[in-house]
């Protein structure tokens, strides 16, 4: 057992190692070379062979040139992990400081990544002690260090990007940058943003903070031209530093033309600000949270941004959020279907008019039913040019807690198909209309909203990827959502804690909102007198608004399409009968029985899918990354899926690849059928 020392505290620990000389290799290969010259001379004197010594004199000599020239090298290739191994190792305080730091991989010589192994007697959830072995790792090898603690292996790798002369210590003299005025705040404050800047710019940044009596303001950098400052991680990392490191938020903008910087601390973010009554609603806008600079944030319904997915967990306020879209949708007149499985997020719109609340999951069947041949009678009264896209009145269709409703209408589905062996299919047949709504539904100009509790790649990859758009994030995300939902790791990872603070897609890129304060009557304690006033001003011009409507278009209710939906509603709960009793109405030339095209009528005939398994004959849209399908007889492996149009013509572009590994593309129609592994 190694030697132990008895800490302070009383804890047996290791001692801290001694680096061993840190000798010159020129003295090494001179000794290497004399003991071979010395035994060349031995070896020639007994044997009587005086040619021996001369070949032994001339190895020596080759042996003290290589020894001396590998050995220099070698000892400027490890350097960097012995000085750190040694600066390391009072730290980390490791039983034998040998292999505790390895270089495994190197930039021009320098180490640009590193794995440090610590004793089980270090404790990595000092938040103090980590920084500590990332400032060292930052100063012996001159970078920015991200360090990634690995616990169960007792180590830690630490990535370092290297800006040139950011190891160097440059003198500029007695403080420069202080002035006699300064406070000794603000001398304090100058001196830490600048060694924050040169940690994170290199050594060579000029800093120029600005105060505002003793509060720091604003820190502008200058920096050498690097494309470093192009990456969104960089950006991300240095101002997450500089957020941590300095008192206050802050934000930072790019110039990247002039290789400069500015952070400037962010103004109190807005908090519980209410639907604004004084805001004048524009067309297709619906308006839903407020930014930091309290501009009034909205979704603008059309074919850029169709379909909106929100993602919160419990109380994060996506109710709230959706109640925004819902009263002012109806404030502009546009008529909402709302399907809330979880039954009590949405009492106080069930008897308003222009608002269809449903709830039980037959129910909820039934509605998408109806909305998909809605969808689709409008698009044969396009195709025919009876109408045109911007004939039809919007609709606004949400689905609240969709995975709620996927695990109840999957059990639904279950017993159905256990009495009734004819049916077959593996989901109930409104996901497949769900799933064609989520492609087509823009063009009819329905628009889709969906909630769940956590990002799935059910909505963001393949088409659904493309068709949600519009997305906003609720409360503080993991790397792995920021990653799915923006597409990097940050974003959304340091949202603070506070109930409707979100993070929406915009024009500008992922932005930070606070959802617009919307309680109604059923939040019970919570709503107060202001917002009892602003409910009921909200409602009573939502009812100005359906009057208005009646009386020019008599007789004409926008939600018809939903049929007994709509009046003498059965009772919830009453099984597989409600189907029946909601039956959808006749569907709309265009719906289901739509003619086939050429190409799917040739596929329908040609195709032969026994000889591969079971198949079975899908709409293009019911398609998902991973699926296996029939491309020209031949099954392939869908590996990802993209919508776009043409002048107007919309298609599906499909990335495949075979069982012999090659990657193709094929383009399809909106229309087409092809034929998948089941």
């Amino acid at each position: 057992m190694p030697n132990t020392v008895l800490t302070q505290e009383g804890i047996v620990a290791p001692p801290t190692p001694t680096p061993g000389p840190d000798r010159s290799p020129v003295v090494g290969a001179v000794m290497y070379a004399a003991g071979i010259a010395a035994i060349g001379y031995g070896t020639a004197a007994f044997l009587h062979r005086p040619a021996i010594l001369t070949y032994a004199v001339a190895a020596a000599a080759a042996v003290a040139v290589i020894g001396s020239v590998g050995g220099a090298w070698h000892r400027k290739h490890t350097r960097p992990v012995r000085d750190l191994t040694v600066a390391l190792a009072p730290v980390l305080r490791p039983e034998t400081p040998t292999g505790m730091v390895r270089a495994s991989r190197r930039r021009h010589g320098v180490p640009t990544k590193i794995v440090i192994r610590y004793p089980a007697t270090w404790d990595e959830r000092d938040t103090k002690a980590r920084d500590t072995v990332r400032q060292i790792v930052a100063t012996r090898l001159g970078g920015t260090v991200v360090a990634t603690w690995q616990p169960p292996k007792r180590r830690v790798v630490c990535r370092i990007e290297v800006t040139p002369g950011s190891s160097d210590i440059i003198d500029r003299g007695a403080t420069p940058e202080t002035t006699s005025d300064d406070s000794a705040e603000q001398t304090r404050l100058r001196g830490r943003a600048t060694s924050v800047v040169h940690s994170i710019m290199g050594a060579t940044a000029t800093v120029t903070p600005t105060f505002d009596g003793d509060t720091l303001t604003r820190v502008d950098v200058a920096y050498a031209t690097t494309t470093r400052d192009l990456s969104r991680q960089f950006r991300n990392r240095a101002l997450m530093q500089l957020d941590s490191k300095l008192p206050g938020e802050w934000r930072d903008v790019w110039q990247f033309e002039k290789d400069r910087v500015y952070f400037e601390l962010r103004p109190p973010f807005p908090s519980n600000v209410r639907f604004p009554l004084m805001h004048k609603m524009k067309k297709s806008e619906l308006p839903y949270a407020v930014a930091e600079d309290h501009s009034i944030v909205s979704w603008k319904l059309g074919s850029k941004d169709p379909h909106c997915l929100v993602i919160g967990p419990t109380g994060s306020g996506k109710t709230v959020f959706i109640r925004n879209l819902v009263v002012a949708a109806r404030l502009l007149g546009i008529p909402v279907v709302l399907c809330d499985p979880k039954m009590t997020e949405y009492l106080d719109f069930e008897d308003m008019d222009g608002v269809q609340v449903v709830c039980d999951p037959h129910e909820i069947a039934y509605a998408i039913t109806a909305a998909h041949n809605e969808m689709m009678g409008r698009y044969d009264l396009i195709k025919r040019r009876v109408a045109k896209k911007d004939s039809f009145s919007q609709i606004l269709f949400i689905l609240d807690e969709f995975f709620i409703f996927k695990e109840q209408i999957d059990e639904i589905w279950a017993e159905m198909k256990s009495q009734d062996k004819t049916l077959k299919g593996r989901e109930h047949p409104c996901m497949s209309k769900w799933k064609r709504m989520v492609v087509l539904a823009r063009t009819a100009r329905i628009h889709m909203i969906v909630g769940i509790q956590r990002p799935d790649a059910a909505f963001l990859t393949g088409l659904a990827r493309d068709s949600f758009r519009k997305r906003v994030s609720l409360d503080r995300a993991t790397p792995e959502a920021a990653r799915m939902m923006w597409g990097d790791s940050y974003t959304g990872t340091d949202l603070p804690s506070i109930q409707g603070r979100a993070i929406t897609s915009t024009a500008d890129g992922a932005q930070e909102v606070q959802v617009l304060r919307l309680l109604t009557p059923s939040d019970d304690s919570d709503y107060d007198g202001e917002d009892k006033a602003t409910w009921e001003t909200l409602v009573d011009r939502m009812q100005v608004q359906s009057e208005a409507y009646a009386k020019a278009h008599p007789g004409v209710d926008l939600l018809g399409f939903l049929g007994s939906l709509r009046s003498d509603r059965p009772s919830r709960g009453t099984g597989p009968a409600v189907l029946e009793q909601l039956a959808p109405p006749v569907e709309p030339a265009g719906g289901e029985d739509v003619e086939l095209s050429e190409r799917d009528q040739d596929h329908q005939s040609t195709a032969d899918p026994a000889p591969h398994g079971s198949y079975e004959s899908v709409g293009v849209y019911e398609l998902e990354p991973g699926s296996t399908v029939l491309i020209d007889g031949e099954p392939v492996e869908i590996t990802d899926m993209h919508f776009g149009d043409d002048d107007g013509a919309e298609w599906v572009e499909v990335d495949y690849v075979t069982s012999d590994g090659t990657e193709g593309t094929e383009r399809l129609g909106l229309d087409d059928v092809l034929d998948a592994r089941v």
